[in-house]
């Protein structure tokens, strides 16, 4: 851009000084010309912006949770260059990494993201609140969450939860859900503890130091805790196997004027799957893991990855699927059901055909 205004800034001296010593030409004339000299170098910057504009900012604004395990695919699909292979311009550096669900929901509704990998509990309630203009594209994981609390704190069932202080990443999200429906199966609820939002990098330190009792991560949060104390009271895939967790949501304008994109997104995840399950990549898939989550402990990263399943074909749960638009619903008094009834909603909320890419 700078190199556009130099020129013009030389083209305009050039054409001043040619027109001062010219005779020949009325005032009228020279206006004219020096209106028509200044248009063309504003319009040159103007170009300049708007080329700048266009290099800094991707084609694609993707977005996803910051040292979500979760997310693991995508991190192995940035590490392989798979997007750069499909002609897609997303990487690590220009994704816009969330410390929830909720703040990339917050995103969406601004007209701010395109796709993002996220939890479906915030997807769902923002969908059934706001009507959010968004649709889900592709699976990425079942499970992968839990309760943690301290050694030695006495603690030790889901019942001794009580009158406890316990951490969620946001509220109405996969994490606090979770939490929800532990306490539901035990005869308690919400109002029997003292629910706190707290960001999952501050949890391990708040429990560390007595200002919580428990607190609800997603991996590998909860395996990190373990080497300060912490221990898995309970797996989320213990109070409900399968749940569904995160899913990759796209914008409905998106995958309208992007519908190859979109298949392409879908193909690259699938084909990190594909990596990610050959055991031959398992060292490889260990150091992908630690460098997108900052943890250098192998052992962590192993008993993080035990507790996640990674999926794109959302359909083989649909029975969890349901049921958790029925909890979401029933728990939650600010949450809706859809007015047309929950097929509709499915109807309206996921997009399947993306699945084949």
């Amino acid at each position: 851009m700078i190199y556009i205004i130099l020129c013009h800034y030389l083209f305009f001296s050039i054409h001043i000084k040619l027109l001062r010593g010219t005779k020949l030409l009325t005032s009228k004339v020279k206006a004219i010309i020096i209106t028509a000299i200044i248009a063309i170098a504003s319009s040159g910057v103007i170009l300049g912006v708007i080329f700048l504009q266009n290099l800094v900012s991707p084609s694609i604004r993707f977005g996803a949770l910051s040292g979500d395990l979760h997310h693991l695919p995508l991190f192995v699909a940035l590490e392989n260059d798979y997007f750069a292979e499909e002609g897609l311009d997303v990487s690590s550096e220009n994704i816009v990494w969330f410390p929830n669900g909720n703040e990339v929901m917050v995103a969406f509704e601004a007209g701010a993201l395109d796709v993002s990998y996220l939890g479906l509990a915030p997807a769902m309630a923002h969908k059934l609140t706001l009507n959010a203009s968004i649709r889900i594209i592709s699976g990425v994981n079942v499970n992968g969450s839990a309760i943690i609390v301290k050694e030695g704190s006495g603690i030790n069932t889901i019942l001794d939860l009580l009158n406890k202080k316990i951490a969620v990443p946001s509220l109405n999200n996969m994490q606090d859900f979770i939490l929800q429906i532990a306490l539901t199966q035990v005869g308690l609820s919400t109002e029997n503890v003292s629910r706190l939002v707290l960001s999952v990098g501050n949890m391990e330190n708040s429990l560390e130091s007595n200002q919580i009792d428990a607190f609800v991560a997603w991996e590998p949060f909860n395996a990190k805790a373990t080497n300060i104390g912490g221990k898995y009271l309970s797996k989320s895939s213990e109070i409900w196997l399968n749940h569904p967790c995160c899913i990759i949501a796209a914008s409905l304008s998106f995958l309208k004027n992007n519908p190859t994109k979109a298949q392409k997104i879908v193909r690259v995840h699938k084909r990190a799957l594909e990596w990610m399950v050959n055991t031959s990549n398992h060292a490889d898939l260990i150091n992908v893991a630690k460098k997108y989550t900052g943890i250098i402990s192998n052992s962590i990263i192993e008993t993080a990855l035990v507790n996640i399943g990674y999926v794109y074909n959302y359909t083989a749960f649909q029975l969890e699927i349901e049921r958790f638009y029925d909890d979401l619903t029933n728990f939650n008094s600010n949450i809706p059901a859809w007015s047309s009834g929950r097929d509709a909603f499915f109807q309206e909320f996921f997009e399947d055909s993306y699945l084949n890419a």
